[in-house]
């Protein structure tokens, strides 16, 4: 085992140019290897709360900063924005490729869904899921760490060889409603329901987010920062209602969550320490 977050040792030194985020890696080589092992995730056909994109969930809200609590007289969310986007092309899935600290890459993938709508009273505006590709030094995949509910931090790990693939792109399903990342069916928590696990993707009835196809990859740290998307992604507060009950409050944005940045440097972005990787 070893630590998630390594508040100590040495990170690998910033390239000299083409490295934005300084942390080794350049920047070419991190978009050849999150565009190599972006994921397919398998949408329920009965979901009725699809991804969307910062930006489009930006566009239907109002963002509020710097006020300790915000009332309003109807909920945060409407139900057109709860829905989602039927668009693929509205479909954004967002990426941080970091070295680990023990060596080898992760490549996060971060997932935006406007609304949970989770079982009986388990729902809330804004849903962040995630799952985390491990590579070795070579850039060589070793498995993935696939996020749920409280198990996100950053979730099981399935080795490469357990994981359904299309080329080098891992095969996952978003369980309907709570959009939590799960390898097949067997792997489902007892309450949760999912896609099934179509044998030939161009015919499943179920539909295929091809995440590097549609609205594409969009980097965490590539947001301009005067862009409001930008300021979204850096605001700590809530994406939407705070609830009386556990699983009835919206989330953090990724860079606030326990799984952003898992097994990297104390230079890669993390608010909050972490426990421990396979």
């Amino acid at each position: 085992m070893d630590p998630v977050y390594a508040a100590v040792g040495t990170p690998p030194p910033p390239l000299a140019s083409g490295d934005k985020d300084g942390d080794g890696l350049s920047d070419e080589r991190e978009a050849e290897l999150a565009r190599t092992f972006a994921p397919i995730v398998l949408l329920d056909r009965e979901d009725r709360a699809l991804p969307a994109s910062v930006p489009w969930v930006m566009e239907k809200s109002d963002f509020v900063e710097g006020a300790a609590r915000v009332r309003r007289a109807r909920r945060a969310f409407d139900d057109d924005v709860r829905k989602g986007s039927e668009r693929p092309e509205d479909w954004v899935t967002y990426v941080n490729v970091y070295p680990r600290a023990s060596g080898g890459i992760h490549v996060e993938y971060w997932f935006y869904y406007p609304y949970n709508d989770g079982p009986l009273f388990f729902k809330h505006e804004s849903d962040w899921e995630h799952m985390t590709v491990r590579l070795d030094e070579e850039g060589l995949p070793l498995g993935a760490y696939l996020a749920r509910h409280e198990d996100n931090n950053p979730g099981p790990f399935f080795t490469w060889s357990r994981l359904r693939k299309e080329g080098e792109h891992p095969v996952v399903l978003s369980a309907r409603g709570t959009h939590a990342t799960y390898a097949n069916r067997s792997d489902l928590a007892w309450f949760e329901s999912a896609a099934s696990s179509c044998d030939e993707l161009a015919t499943c009835g179920d539909r295929p987010w091809r995440t590097w196809e549609g609205g594409g990859l969009s980097r965490l740290d590539d947001v301009p920062e005067s862009a409001l998307a930008g300021r979204a992604f850096r605001f700590d507060g809530r994406w939407g209602a705070a609830g009386f009950w556990p699983g009835t409050s919206a989330p953090r944005g990724p860079m606030f969550q326990s799984g952003h940045c898992a097994g990297g440097f104390a230079s890669c972005r993390k608010p909050i320490e972490m426990a421990s990787l396979p």
